[in-house]
């Protein structure tokens, strides 16, 4: 039984049925209009590529299926998300966020209207990184945060576990699990790889990647992140320098042995004391 999730556009429904799929499209009718009964079984999540006007069909459609709100500019998007925070009461909604300047107003919209948050990053410069570690921050220490802000939830719960997870998996860019078929048809492992040819079996790009980045004795070499990062901030630009964005994971390993120690003297202050 093949196990890869495909996210596909809602015109290839019929083509991928009986297969896990994540069905995006620009507006809320579209997904009632094409959906069959059955094709719930099989539904992910659905994306939603911009922010209509009108949600009301959505709402009562498909009552439980995830839902993912993509923005494409949150500097200036964010105050639409207020208007959908009515979604919260027949789905789960994560929102999808850039990470460009300004995206952290974003962030905070979102958290403040209880919404899961995924934070789309790239290679980001310093005043980016800058503004992610006051999200992080945020997410660590604000006491309003109820749902997870990724990456950095599944960063700090592998660290607390001390389990290998890949930033390439948390991102759902890994291809071995979950691939992104193109409005064309086209078969590639995310949004950001549209238009680029891959030579080789995509369902191996992660693995094949990281190999390379350790053979040419790049950066990753040594990196004490390279088991959870898996070379990550080093594609499109293997030239990219990490500084930034190693300061982000040292303070979530921080923070988890942080949590580690705090749960440990609760759990000696609620044991029995010895006569």
């Amino acid at each position: 039984m093949d196990s890869v999730v495909y996210n596909i556009p809602t015109a290839m429904i019929a083509t991928y049925r009986g297969r896990t799929i994540i069905v995006r499209s620009h507006t809320s009718a579209a997904f009632s209009q094409l959906f069959l009964e059955e094709d719930l079984k099989h539904l992910a999540y659905i994306q939603l590529l911009a922010f209509p006007d009108n949600i009301d069909t959505l709402m009562h459609w498909g009552i439980g299926v995830p839902v993912e709100l993509v923005m494409s500019h949150p500097e200036t998007e964010f105050p639409r998300l207020y208007r959908y925070s009515k979604l919260l009461d027949t789905h789960p909604v994560r929102v999808a966020i850039p990470v460009v300047p300004g995206f952290s107003k974003a962030v905070k919209v979102a958290g403040a209207l209880h919404f899961a948050v995924k934070l789309e990053t790239g290679q980001p410069d310093h005043a980016v990184i800058e503004e992610m570690t006051r999200v992080l921050d945020f997410y660590l220490h604000h006491s309003t945060v109820s749902q997870p802000i990724e990456y950095f939830q599944s960063m700090l719960l592998a660290f607390y576990h001390h389990e290998p997870i890949s930033l390439w998996t948390i991102q759902e860019e890994d291809p071995a699990y979950i691939r992104y078929i193109t409005d064309q048809g086209e078969e590639t492992i995310s949004r950001r790889f549209v238009g680029i040819s891959m030579k080789a079996d995509i369902g191996s790009f992660v693995e094949r990647f990281t190999q390379e980045l350790l053979d040419e004795k790049r950066e990753c070499s040594g990196c004490e992140f390279l088991e959870h990062c898996g070379g990550y901030f080093k594609w499109p630009q293997k030239e990219f320098r990490c500084e930034g964005v190693k300061t982000l994971f040292h303070a979530l390993k921080d923070a988890a042995r942080e949590l580690r120690n705090d749960l440990g003297i609760f759990r000696e202050s609620r044991e029995p004391k010895q006569p």
